[in-house]
């Protein structure tokens, strides 16, 4: 299967910024291109506000993290102009099971009604919703819209001022200065620029760990959230399992707090676990793997001056629909999921 994910999609280029004698001012800088990044880039260009984009990576994100994306979010699609590209390439869905052990105890809709113009929910890998976002980009560029993403571009310091930010970003080429009137912060739960002005999070940490397995299968189980209490393949544990674009099938599995994770991440400590939920005789192959911890954090003010936050790097929520958006060891994650 080809993963679009290993495949630079905004390649390094070098800036005319790079080559100025005084550092360039931007209206606008947003660092990091995962959706929120992009959503917010987008909205701005579309409203003729200059915004430029800086990503330390040159990809989509690996693996296929936030999956959900609920009936807001696709309006807001909508809004950025390319709500009709990401229904159309997510699997659509509106109900959901519960079950406790073996029995099914709950049955729920999420819309009832039948005249909404979009679904309760797409599951979409998150990689197929950034490479929309940055499709989306591209034509904006080429109508003459004021965007610009440059991948590659690390910021290593941000030094807000009374009526600017000033940033210092490392290249493959070296290092140059820039300035923002206002720099929006989307560099997801473990925020390099939060850190850099020395702001935290306050809330919890949940004390357990849970096992998302990307899978890629052929399967006859309907388009369904199905979620599992104390099943007979995860005693004591919950389940969940979640359908994806091209034959890929989300699979969480909840491990307890006090586990190895290098060692629950492998593949021969993964494949039994699936096996016991699919069955021995069930192909698959195992695409992404990834261990999370439940947090429910923010920060007391999500804008500090002319910086503003936004998405996991300003709050991180109980995930609900696949689960595991707010992973904090994940570079990049999104809440405009569920």
């Amino acid at each position: 299967m080809s993963k679009i994910f290993e495949t630079p999609l905004y390649e390094y280029e070098r800036s005319p910024d790079q080559d100025a004698a005084e550092p360039v001012r931007h209206p606008v800088v947003v660092v990091g291109a995962g959706p929120v990044g992009l959503a917010a880039a987008l909205d701005l260009a579309q409203k003729d506000v200059p915004v430029v984009v800086l990503d330390d990576n040159d990809r989509v994100s690996t693996g296929s993290r936030a999956i959900c994306y609920a009936k807001r979010p696709l309006e807001v699609l909508d809004r950025l102009g390319c709500g009709d590209g990401f229904v159309d390439k997510g699997v659509v869905w509106n109900l959901g099971k519960v079950f406790f052990k073996a029995r099914q105890v709950y049955q729920f809709d999420l819309l009832p009604e039948d005249d909404n113009k979009r679904p309760a929910f797409i599951n979409l890998q998150q990689y197929h919703f950034e490479k929309g976002l940055v499709d989306r980009l591209r034509a904006l560029q080429a109508e003459g819209k004021p965007i610009e993403l440059r991948g590659r571009n690390k910021v290593l310091s941000v030094t807000p001022q009374t009526d600017k930010v000033a940033l210092v970003v490392e290249t493959p080429d070296g290092t140059y200065g820039l300035e923002a009137d206002w720099l929006i912060a989307c560099d997801g739960a473990g925020s390099p620029i939060r850190a850099m002005l020395g702001l935290d999070f306050v809330g919890r940490v949940f004390e357990d760990n849970f096992l998302i397995a990307d899978v890629i299968m052929e399967a006859d189980f309907p388009t369904e959230r199905w979620f599992w209490f104390d099943p007979p393949f995860n005693r004591g544990q919950s389940a969940l399992l979640h359908k994806q674009p091209d034959d890929v099938w989300r699979i969480d599995l909840q491990l307890g707090w006090d586990i190895d994770k290098e060692e629950e991440k492998k593949p021969e400590s993964v494949i039994p676990r699936l096996k016991a939920m699919l069955g021995e005789d069930v192909k698959f192959e195992l695409e992404w793997v990834s261990i999370y911890t439940f947090q429910c954090r923010r920060m007391e003010k999500f804008r500090q001056g002319r910086v503003i936050f936004a998405g996991d790097a300003a709050h991180q929520v109980s995930p609900f629909g696949a689960r595991g958006q707010t992973r904090a060891s994940r570079t990049r994650t999104t809440c405009a999921g569920s």
